[in-house]
């Protein structure tokens, strides 16, 4: 029997950030089920190379779209009115692939919802936003690493009125369609864009068990579609190819070293990781970019070492992890969080805030350590603790152990492909499903 026909849409795959990432790892087990077309703006040679080894077909237009950026193009939402120009553009390659198949899956990061407009009505869809925008719905952005605000939030707030209207535009459209679902990818995730937009959440938090709220069809609750981490990419052992790049590693530090990952700024808590790493003594590697100059200078003042690393390949980051004394993870508004779990797959322990989305994955004590964050005396003590208790070989071992089984048992791409595949089931799509166990999410771990 022939294969069910999906198309997945992504306004820009090139950005290859954590929703891009989780897209890829996910294709071959959703590819199991479905005969899927991929459609983006921006296809990265990485996408490009996995749909070829899947057979997917893939489908961009003849120039890749370029996100705009700038204060003005923020201001005038640029981005959102040149995607839709784009997809329409698109649309006559896009329409026999839209015309033939049962279902659509729109996956968004940041925006992207103008894709709509090329849709046909009345098919299938799943929306699977894995965030709220950031830079429209909370002033995360807007700060520097101090916490201080760039430019008073009254100007912010009139100044990002016509974005904040274009974004509500398409979400109250999408919210309306008939035979559609969405899910966020954290129950934080999902109360926060529910909070955004007036819409309900849900209260079960299983995968897969989406809710209509009229025989039309249309969503009655926001739910969750866990990201997918893919265990092949972070072996619980050290492989051959790993342990020569190590060896030869021109960065590598020389001394037990705490690691952040992600781009430097407030709202990754870059300021609070230096503070940690002054308090242990221990030098603090970051991997990621951004306001690394800040960072400099945040260390300098607390008297910490820090260790900025030059762009790194994805083997050089596994070495990196494995070989550290602990993870430091210190995001605000952080929808999942997946580098304390791909440490927590190599063995190094995961030590991360009390907040958002870390509550969902790191049970403290168990898988890793949650703490409060370090801006006072009490909470520095018990960041020196934890980092002291990382360095226990028995506490490595059963963290280590107990994340990995978590990670395999909740956050698997088999997951993700059958929370989709039972979402679209729920809405008539002759779809495989079957009896794999999907829990519920743990809110909080």
């Amino acid at each position: 029997m022939s294969k069910p026909r999906l198309v997945i849409l992504h306004r820009n795959m090139g950005l290859l950030g954590g929703a891009q990432r989780d897209l890829m790892v996910a294709l071959p087990e959703h590819a199991k089920r479905w005969s899927i077309t991929v459609a983006t703006l921006n296809a990265p040679q990485l996408l490009r190379d996995r749909c070829e080894q899947l057979n997917i077909d893939l489908i961009v237009p003849d120039v890749p779209w370029q996100q705009p950026s700038g204060p003005i193009a923020e201001v005038t939402a640029r981005s959102g009115r040149t995607a839709r120009k784009a997809w329409r553009r698109l649309r006559t390659k896009l329409k026999p692939a839209l015309h033939a198949a049962e279902a659509c899956c729109i996956v968004l990061g940041t925006g992207g919802l103008e894709v709509l407009d090329i849709i046909p009505e009345g098919k299938p869809l799943f929306v699977y936003i894995h965030e709220r925008n950031k830079g429209i719905y909370d002033d995360v952005l807007q700060r520097d690493m101090n916490g201080t605000l760039r430019r008073s939030l009254l100007i912010k707030n009139f100044a990002l009125t016509y974005l904040r209207r274009w974004d509500q535009r398409w979400h109250k459209r999408l919210w309306k369609r008939p035979k559609s679902a969405v899910s966020a990818n954290t129950p934080t995730s999902s109360r926060m864009l529910a909070s955004s937009y007036g819409w309900p959440t849900s209260e079960q938090w299983i995968a897969g068990d989406v809710r209509f709220r009229d025989d039309q069809q249309r969503p009655a609750e926001v739910g969750v579609l866990w990201p997918a981490i893919d265990p092949s990419a972070w072996p619980p052992e050290e492989t051959d190819e790993e342990r020569n790049v190590w060896n030869s590693f021109p960065h590598k530090p020389t001394s037990p070293y705490l690691l952040t990952i992600g781009r430097a700024c407030f709202m990754k808590g870059s300021k609070e990781a230096v503070q940690v790493a002054a308090a242990t003594s221990l030098p603090l590697v970051h991997v990621g970019g951004g306001e690394t100059a800040e960072m400099r200078l945040q260390a300098q003042t607390l008297g910490a070492e820090l260790i900025v690393m030059p762009r790194i390949d994805e083997t050089e980051i596994v070495a990196l992890m494995r070989n550290a004394h602990a993870l430091i993870a210190t995001a605000r508004t952080e929808g999942f969080g997946l580098t304390p779990m791909e440490a927590t797959m190599v063995g190094t322990p995961a030590l991360v805030v009390n907040d958002c989305g870390f509550t969902h994955t790191v049970t403290d004590g168990f898988n890793g350590r949650r703490l409060p964050w370090p801006n006072s005396d009490d909470g520095i003590k018990q960041w020196v603790e934890a980092v002291e208790q990382a360095g226990d070989e028995t506490n490595r071992k059963a963290w280590s152990k107990a994340g990995r089984e978590r990670i395999l048992e909740r956050f698997s791409a088999a997951h993700q492909a059958e929370a989709l595949a039972r979402s679209f089931s729920a809405m008539g799509v002759d779809v495989e499903t079957t009896d794999l166990n999907i829990l519920p999410g743990l809110d909080p771990a």
